[in-house]
């Protein structure tokens, strides 16, 4: 099993580690290009707007912001990025999204305990918190027009299908999920997705009609990669390596080739994340008439739940620098970069505090 690492020096790494800090369940967010969702593209809008709608408590944050997630109380946070013509690459993604501070802010909030749910674009993200090496980052990836198409899209939760019968030890059957539950499903063979079992339909009109889908994937090919662990097949290599389980798959996937739903358990922190590339999980069909947007509405409230079950719970102290004071002579503080500051240069941001054996977490306002 790798070990899970922050981008930023080994003493805030060992720091944080030692700390036992944990974030609570209780308090949900959504980064975004913008806290005024308004502005922001129709997929992304209408993901915010559905979050707003059915996580009344939770808070949309900027991604300038994105620092507020560490202010403690935040059990999960779901970042959503699906925009056309942008390049491969988590360095690429636009509007900051690729910057060594969000990279840092999340890997940190992680290390907090926190859970993250990253969808799309937001994929790559794994690799900028360490979760996979660069050379394992989503190599499945789409961000061009689209186009129309008649068919179906679905989601299989049964990975290795063509050994359920023929090797039972290479077949791994995730329906019942928490992510999947109350889905609606397609029986195997149906009409517009004809696939060998019941999938989870997620876009299509389902009566034939056209339909224009922007076929946005961000997700893995698991027969690109060379794996250290030993396995019977890709996905139990994927898996061992990872410390990850492949909940999901392109609906007519047999094989083992495809990872489009990955759930990274947590590695030497309370910290898990779901990771859902699927283009099949579209917010906003151009010419919209989606029958299964239900589905994807019930997979994504799943998803974040079920993150939410797995969060600690504590809390940050939040001070301005001119609150510190005697108390925190012995105190060495540390930035997000690792870098020791004194006490008396401490500018606003995030700090982690070393006083003998106590290591805490401070933002200074």
């Amino acid at each position: 099993m790798k070990s899970f690492t922050l981008k930023a020096s080994s003493v805030l790494i060992s720091i944080v580690m030692a700390a036992g800090i944990s974030a609570s369940a209780e308090k949900m967010a959504m980064i975004v290009a913008s806290d005024d969702i308004s502005s922001l593209n129709s997929q992304e809008k209408t993901a915010a707007q559905y979050f707003q709608q059915n996580f009344p408590d939770g808070e949309i944050i900027a991604v300038n912001d994105i620092d507020r997630i560490l202010d403690g109380g935040y059990g999960v946070v779901w970042v959503h990025i699906d925009r056309c013509n942008i390049q491969k690459g988590w360095r690429n993604l636009p509007d900051g999204f690729g910057s060594d501070e969000v990279a840092d802010a999340l890997g940190l909030y992680l290390e907090d305990g926190g859970s993250l749910y990253l969808s799309k674009h937001a994929t790559q993200l794994t690799v900028a918190i360490n979760r996979l090496p660069e050379a394992y980052a989503p190599g499945i990836f789409g961000a061009a027009d689209g186009g129309n198409g008649t068919d179906v899209w679905t989601i299989q939760p049964r990975i290795g299908v063509m050994n359920m019968e023929a090797d039972p030890t290479q077949y791994y059957d995730h329906s019942s999920h928490p992510i999947y539950k109350g889905l609606a499903t397609l029986p195997a063979g149906h009409e517009y997705a004809n696939f060998a079992t019941e999938t989870y339909p997620m876009e299509g009109t389902g009566d034939g009609t056209v339909m224009w889908r922007e076929d946005h994937n961000c997700m893995w090919d698991l027969n690109a990669y060379q794996y250290t662990s030993p396995g019977k097949n890709t996905t139990e290599m994927f898996e061992k390596d990872f410390s990850a389980t492949v909940l999901g798959t392109w609906g007519h996937v047999l094989d083992y080739c495809v990872a489009g739903i990955v759930e990274f358990h947590p590695v030497d922190t309370k910290g898990a994340v779901i990771a859902n590339g699927l283009a099949a999980c579209e917010w906003a069909p151009r010419n919209s008439g989606n029958a299964y947007h239900s589905n994807l509405e019930k997979l994504t409230g799943n998803t974040i739940n079920y993150l939410a079950s797995l969060s600690g719970a504590s809390s940050t102290d939040i001070m301005s620098a001119d609150e510190v004071g005697a108390n925190d002579a012995e105190a060495e503080y540390f930035n997000l970069q690792g870098v020791r500051v004194a006490a008396s240069e401490l500018a606003p941001g995030i700090y982690v505090v070393r006083k003998g054996s106590d290591v805490t977490k401070r933002i200074i306002r």
